[in-house]
Protein backbone atom coordinates (compact mmCIF):
# COMPACT_ATOMS: atom_id res chain seq x y z
CA UNK A 1 0.00 0.00 0.00
CA UNK A 2 1.30 3.43 -0.91
CA UNK A 3 1.56 6.30 1.54
CA UNK A 4 0.23 9.14 -0.59
CA UNK A 5 1.68 11.87 1.61
CA UNK A 6 4.47 13.50 -0.36
CA UNK A 7 7.24 15.49 1.25
CA UNK A 8 7.77 19.17 0.31
CA UNK A 9 9.80 19.99 -2.77
CA UNK A 10 13.53 19.82 -2.12
CA UNK A 11 14.42 22.37 -4.73
CA UNK A 12 12.36 25.53 -4.15
CA UNK A 13 11.86 25.34 -0.38
CA UNK A 14 8.07 25.67 -0.74
CA UNK A 15 5.36 23.53 0.79
CA UNK A 16 4.03 22.42 -2.58
CA UNK A 17 3.74 18.76 -3.46
CA UNK A 18 6.39 17.31 -5.76
CA UNK A 19 5.06 16.56 -9.21
CA UNK A 20 6.77 15.19 -12.32
CA UNK A 21 8.61 17.96 -14.15
CA UNK A 22 9.68 15.91 -17.15
CA UNK A 23 8.76 12.52 -18.61
CA UNK A 24 10.55 9.85 -16.61
CA UNK A 25 13.09 7.94 -18.68
CA UNK A 26 14.97 5.83 -16.12
CA UNK A 27 14.08 3.85 -12.98
CA UNK A 28 16.99 2.99 -10.67
CA UNK A 29 16.40 0.26 -8.08
CA UNK A 30 18.39 -0.65 -5.02
CA UNK A 31 18.97 -4.38 -4.54
CA UNK A 32 19.16 -5.53 -0.90
CA UNK A 33 15.99 -4.76 1.05
CA UNK A 34 14.30 -3.37 -2.06
CA UNK A 35 14.22 -6.01 -4.78
CA UNK A 36 15.76 -8.68 -2.53
CA UNK A 37 13.69 -9.48 0.57
CA UNK A 38 14.37 -11.19 3.91
CA UNK A 39 18.08 -11.55 3.19
CA UNK A 40 20.97 -9.78 1.45
CA UNK A 41 23.23 -10.73 -1.41
CA UNK A 42 26.14 -10.95 1.04
CA UNK A 43 24.29 -13.31 3.38
CA UNK A 44 22.85 -15.39 0.56
CA UNK A 45 26.22 -15.85 -1.12
CA UNK A 46 28.08 -16.48 2.13
CA UNK A 47 25.64 -19.29 2.86
CA UNK A 48 26.10 -20.65 -0.68
CA UNK A 49 29.89 -20.58 -0.31
CA UNK A 50 29.64 -22.28 3.08
CA UNK A 51 30.65 -19.38 5.32
CA UNK A 52 27.34 -18.17 6.70
CA UNK A 53 28.97 -17.82 10.12
CA UNK A 54 31.21 -15.06 8.77
CA UNK A 55 28.25 -12.70 8.38
CA UNK A 56 27.44 -12.56 12.10
CA UNK A 57 31.09 -12.09 13.03
CA UNK A 58 31.64 -9.21 10.60
CA UNK A 59 28.38 -7.47 11.43
CA UNK A 60 29.15 -7.73 15.15
CA UNK A 61 32.53 -6.06 14.64
CA UNK A 62 30.93 -3.35 12.50
CA UNK A 63 28.24 -2.60 15.09
CA UNK A 64 30.91 -2.25 17.79
CA UNK A 65 32.95 0.13 15.64
CA UNK A 66 35.87 -2.27 15.35
CA UNK A 67 35.86 -2.08 11.53
CA UNK A 68 34.48 0.34 8.95
CA UNK A 69 32.50 -0.26 5.75
CA UNK A 70 35.62 -0.64 3.60
CA UNK A 71 37.03 -3.24 5.97
CA UNK A 72 33.69 -5.06 5.87
CA UNK A 73 33.84 -5.28 2.07
CA UNK A 74 37.46 -6.44 2.15
CA UNK A 75 36.66 -9.09 4.74
CA UNK A 76 33.71 -10.41 2.76
CA UNK A 77 35.75 -10.37 -0.44
CA UNK A 78 38.12 -12.94 1.02
CA UNK A 79 35.27 -15.46 1.11
CA UNK A 80 35.22 -15.46 -2.70
CA UNK A 81 38.87 -16.40 -3.24
CA UNK A 82 38.91 -19.17 -5.85
CA UNK A 83 35.15 -18.99 -6.52
CA UNK A 84 34.14 -19.02 -10.18
CA UNK A 85 32.52 -15.77 -11.29
CA UNK A 86 29.89 -17.60 -13.37
CA UNK A 87 28.95 -19.88 -10.48
CA UNK A 88 28.52 -16.96 -8.07
CA UNK A 89 26.29 -15.16 -10.55
CA UNK A 90 24.21 -18.28 -11.00
CA UNK A 91 23.85 -18.62 -7.23
CA UNK A 92 22.16 -15.21 -7.11
CA UNK A 93 19.26 -16.43 -9.23
CA UNK A 94 17.50 -18.28 -6.40
CA UNK A 95 17.66 -15.43 -3.88
CA UNK A 96 14.35 -14.36 -2.29
CA UNK A 97 12.85 -11.33 -4.06
CA UNK A 98 9.67 -9.30 -4.22
CA UNK A 99 7.06 -10.17 -6.84
CA UNK A 100 6.52 -8.91 -10.37
CA UNK A 101 10.01 -7.56 -11.01
CA UNK A 102 10.24 -8.90 -14.55
CA UNK A 103 6.71 -7.75 -15.33
CA UNK A 104 7.52 -4.28 -14.05
CA UNK A 105 10.66 -4.01 -16.16
CA UNK A 106 8.69 -5.11 -19.24
CA UNK A 107 6.03 -2.48 -18.59
CA UNK A 108 8.72 0.18 -18.26
CA UNK A 109 10.37 -0.90 -21.50
CA UNK A 110 7.01 -0.77 -23.30
CA UNK A 111 6.80 2.88 -22.23
CA UNK A 112 10.37 3.65 -23.35
CA UNK A 113 11.60 3.83 -19.76
CA UNK A 114 15.03 2.35 -19.04
CA UNK A 115 15.92 0.60 -15.76
CA UNK A 116 18.99 -0.46 -13.82
CA UNK A 117 20.04 -1.79 -10.41
CA UNK A 118 22.37 0.24 -8.18
CA UNK A 119 23.71 -1.27 -4.96
CA UNK A 120 26.54 -0.81 -2.49
CA UNK A 121 26.86 -4.61 -2.52
CA UNK A 122 28.67 -6.57 -5.26
CA UNK A 123 28.30 -5.47 -8.85
CA UNK A 124 28.35 -9.05 -10.16
CA UNK A 125 25.30 -9.83 -8.01
CA UNK A 126 23.45 -6.77 -9.31
CA UNK A 127 24.31 -7.63 -12.91
CA UNK A 128 23.18 -11.24 -12.47
CA UNK A 129 19.75 -10.09 -11.31
CA UNK A 130 19.66 -7.33 -13.92
CA UNK A 131 20.26 -9.88 -16.68
CA UNK A 132 17.64 -12.24 -15.27
CA UNK A 133 14.92 -9.60 -15.04
CA UNK A 134 15.74 -7.45 -18.06
CA UNK A 135 17.28 -4.37 -16.45
CA UNK A 136 19.86 -2.67 -18.66
CA UNK A 137 22.69 -3.16 -16.19
CA UNK A 138 23.70 -3.23 -12.53
CA UNK A 139 26.42 -1.44 -10.59
CA UNK A 140 28.11 -1.84 -7.23
CA UNK A 141 31.42 -2.76 -5.63
CA UNK A 142 33.75 -4.78 -7.84
CA UNK A 143 35.54 -7.94 -6.78
CA UNK A 144 38.93 -8.51 -8.37
CA UNK A 145 39.22 -11.47 -10.74
CA UNK A 146 42.08 -13.35 -12.34
CA UNK A 147 43.33 -11.98 -15.71
CA UNK A 148 40.87 -14.19 -17.56
CA UNK A 149 37.96 -12.83 -15.54
CA UNK A 150 36.86 -16.30 -14.50
CA UNK A 151 37.77 -16.61 -10.82
CA UNK A 152 37.65 -14.15 -7.91
CA UNK A 153 40.97 -13.43 -6.19
CA UNK A 154 39.51 -12.47 -2.81
CA UNK A 155 40.26 -8.74 -3.12
CA UNK A 156 38.09 -5.68 -3.77
CA UNK A 157 39.05 -3.85 -6.95
CA UNK A 158 36.58 -0.97 -6.46
CA UNK A 159 34.64 0.09 -3.40
CA UNK A 160 31.19 1.58 -3.93
CA UNK A 161 29.64 4.10 -1.54
CA UNK A 162 26.11 5.58 -1.59
CA UNK A 163 27.43 8.69 -3.33
CA UNK A 164 28.91 6.47 -6.04
CA UNK A 165 25.35 5.46 -6.94
CA UNK A 166 24.68 9.10 -7.79
CA UNK A 167 27.85 9.39 -9.86
CA UNK A 168 27.07 6.19 -11.78
CA UNK A 169 23.50 7.25 -12.53
CA UNK A 170 24.60 10.74 -13.57
CA UNK A 171 27.15 9.31 -15.99
CA UNK A 172 24.58 6.83 -17.32
CA UNK A 173 22.14 9.68 -17.92
CA UNK A 174 24.77 11.72 -19.74
CA UNK A 175 25.47 8.88 -22.16
CA UNK A 176 21.77 8.06 -22.62
CA UNK A 177 20.64 11.65 -23.04
CA UNK A 178 18.53 11.81 -19.87
CA UNK A 179 18.59 14.35 -17.05
CA UNK A 180 18.56 13.46 -13.36
CA UNK A 181 15.10 15.05 -13.16
CA UNK A 182 13.92 12.26 -15.47
CA UNK A 183 15.09 9.54 -13.04
CA UNK A 184 13.01 7.64 -10.49
CA UNK A 185 14.87 6.00 -7.59
CA UNK A 186 13.43 3.07 -5.63
CA UNK A 187 15.15 2.14 -2.37
CA UNK A 188 14.74 1.18 1.26
CA UNK A 189 17.51 2.52 3.46
CA UNK A 190 20.08 5.17 4.29
CA UNK A 191 22.35 4.07 1.45
CA UNK A 192 19.67 5.31 -0.97
CA UNK A 193 19.36 8.83 0.45
CA UNK A 194 21.97 10.57 -1.75
CA UNK A 195 20.28 9.19 -4.86
CA UNK A 196 16.83 10.14 -3.55
CA UNK A 197 18.07 13.71 -3.22
CA UNK A 198 19.57 13.79 -6.70
CA UNK A 199 16.70 12.48 -8.83
CA UNK A 200 13.30 13.71 -9.97
CA UNK A 201 11.19 11.31 -7.90
CA UNK A 202 11.89 8.73 -5.20
CA UNK A 203 9.97 5.78 -3.78
CA UNK A 204 10.74 4.25 -0.38
CA UNK A 205 9.79 0.59 -0.73
CA UNK A 206 9.34 -1.43 2.49
CA UNK A 207 11.77 1.08 3.90
CA UNK A 208 13.39 2.37 7.04
CA UNK A 209 12.12 5.57 8.65
CA UNK A 210 15.08 7.53 7.26
CA UNK A 211 14.28 6.47 3.71
CA UNK A 212 10.55 7.05 4.13
CA UNK A 213 11.17 10.59 5.36
CA UNK A 214 13.52 11.40 2.49
CA UNK A 215 11.42 9.92 -0.32
CA UNK A 216 8.64 11.55 -2.31
CA UNK A 217 6.34 8.64 -1.47
CA UNK A 218 6.46 5.41 0.53
CA UNK A 219 5.08 2.00 -0.38
CA UNK A 220 4.70 -1.10 1.79
CA UNK A 221 3.98 -3.98 -0.53
CA UNK A 222 5.45 -7.18 -1.90
CA UNK A 223 5.06 -6.23 -5.56
CA UNK A 224 7.41 -4.17 -7.70
CA UNK A 225 4.41 -3.04 -9.75
CA UNK A 226 2.90 -1.32 -6.71
CA UNK A 227 6.05 0.75 -6.29
CA UNK A 228 6.02 1.75 -9.96
CA UNK A 229 2.34 2.67 -9.84
CA UNK A 230 3.07 5.03 -6.94
CA UNK A 231 5.04 7.28 -9.32
CA UNK A 232 2.74 9.89 -10.90
CA UNK A 233 2.57 9.46 -14.66
CA UNK A 234 5.03 6.56 -14.89
CA UNK A 235 2.68 3.70 -15.82
CA UNK A 236 -0.42 5.75 -16.59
Amino acid sequence: MADQRKRPSRRDGSDSVDQPRAPYRLVVCDMDGTLVRNTTALAHLADWIGHADAIDDVESKLSRGLIDDRAVAETYAQLYRGVAVADAGEAMLDIACINDIGAGVQMLRARNVDSLIATVSWSFAARALADAWGFSTGCGADLETDPAGRVFTGDVSRHFAPTDKVAFVAEYCTHAGFTMEQVVAVGDSRSDLPLFEAVGFSVALNATNDARTAANTAVDDGSFLTALRAVPGLLH
